[in-house]
C-alpha cells in the first residue's frame, strides 16, 4: 500500500525547514498549484519544463506533487524565461498534479543546496562560506584532493556526463586542494578579488558564457585578479540538489523521485 501524506503537512515542512518568507526573491517560491488534497509520490525536478512534464504523463503520475527549483524552463541566456502553457497547468489539474517551488530558500547553504550537493558529488570539502544574494549565502570555499584546474574539469566532467568548459585565466595548480562553488550561477564583479584574497584560484559554477550579458563583466574580472572559471552548466550544478531532495522527503516518510532533464550547453 502506497504510503498517502496530507498536502497541507508537506506545504508546512517545507515551509518550516526552508523558511521561503526570509528571502527577497525574483522567483516565484512556496506553492504555485494546489491540485489534490494528498500525495501518493513527490517528484523533485530542477526546471519547470514540458521534457519534465511528457515525463510524468508517461509515468502516469497522479495524486503527486512536483517539488522545482525553478518555476519556470531551461531557456537561452539571452532569452526570456518559459512557464507551464495554459494546457499543461489544466493537465496537471486534472492528474493532481500539485506544484511546488523553492529558488533562494534552496539556494541558501543547507544540506539539500545546489553548491553543498554539488561540491559532495565531486568530492569536494567546504570550510567557508561567501557571496549573498537576496538574503541566501550560497558560495562554498571548499578543498579536496584534485591538483590541477584539468584534473578538477575531467572529475566534473565525468559526474555531470559532458564536458564543462575551463576559462583558465589562472594558472593551473589549485594551490592546498582549494576551489569555490556557486552552483547555477553568479553575478557580481567582487567575488574575484575576494577570492584571490583567500587564496583561490579557480570558482567552479553553472553558467559561463561571456554571452551572457549579466556574466560578461565576471570575465574581465577574472582574468584581472588570475581566477580560473569553470563552467558546468546551470541545470547541471543544480541537479543535485533534486536529487538530494529525495531524501528530504524519504526520511519524512514519503516516496521521491528525480525526473532528469536533457541539460542546456549553451550556457557553458
Amino acid at each position: 500500500m502506497k504510503n498517502v501524506v496530507a498536502a497541507k503537512k508537506v506545504y508546512r515542512l517545507l515551509e518550516d525547514f526552508f523558511q521561503p518568507e526570509k528571502y527577497d526573491d525574483m522567483a516565484a517560491n512556496g506553492l504555485l498549484a494546489d491540485n489534490t488534497a494528498y500525495f501518493e509520490k513527490i517528484y523533485t525536478a530542477t526546471f519547470s519544463s514540458k521534457e519534465m512534464l511528457q515525463k510524468l504523463k508517461e509515468k502516469q503520475a497522479h495524486n503527486c506533487l512536483l517539488f522545482t527549483h525553478h518555476p519556470g524552463a531551461q531557456h537561452e541566456e539571452t532569452e526570456p524565461p518559459i512557464y507551464f502553457s495554459q494546457e499543461e497547468k489544466e493537465f496537471m489539474k486534472a492528474s493532481g498534479i500539485s506544484h511546488f517551488n523553492l529558488h533562494l530558500p534552496l539556494d541558501q547553504i543547507n544540506p539539500y543546496s545546489p553548491s553543498i550537493s554539488l561540491a559532495k558529488t565531486i568530492g569536494a570539502v567546504p570550510y567557508g562560506q561567501f557571496f549573498e544574494e537576496g538574503g541566501a549565502v550560497m558560495g562554498l570555499i571548499c578543498f579536496g584532493d584534485f591538483e590541477t584546474a584539468r584534473e578538477l574539469q575531467n572529475r566534473t566532467s565525468h559526474v555531470v556526463k559532458h564536458r564543462c568548459k575551463l576559462y583558465p585565466y589562472g594558472g593551473d595548480l589549485l594551490m592546498d586542494g582549494k576551489i569555490a562553488i556557486i552552483a547555477g550561477g553568479a553575478e557580481g564583479t567582487e567575488i574575484y578579488p575576494y577570492l584571490a584574497e583567500a587564496g583561490v584560484g579557480l570558482l567552479l559554477t553553472g553558467v559561463g558564457t561571456p554571452k551572457a550579458d549579466w556574466f560578461a563583466p565576471s570575465h574581465e574580472a577574472a582574468k584581472a585578479c588570475h581566477i580560473n572559471i569553470l563552467s558546468a552548466g546551470h541545470y547541471s550544478t543544480e541537479k543535485f540538489a533534486l536529487i538530494s531532495m529525495c531524501r528530504f522527503f524519504e526520511h519524512r516518510g514519503m516516496d521521491a523521485e528525480f525526473i532528469e532533464e536533457t541539460p542546456l550547453l549553451t550556457d557553458l
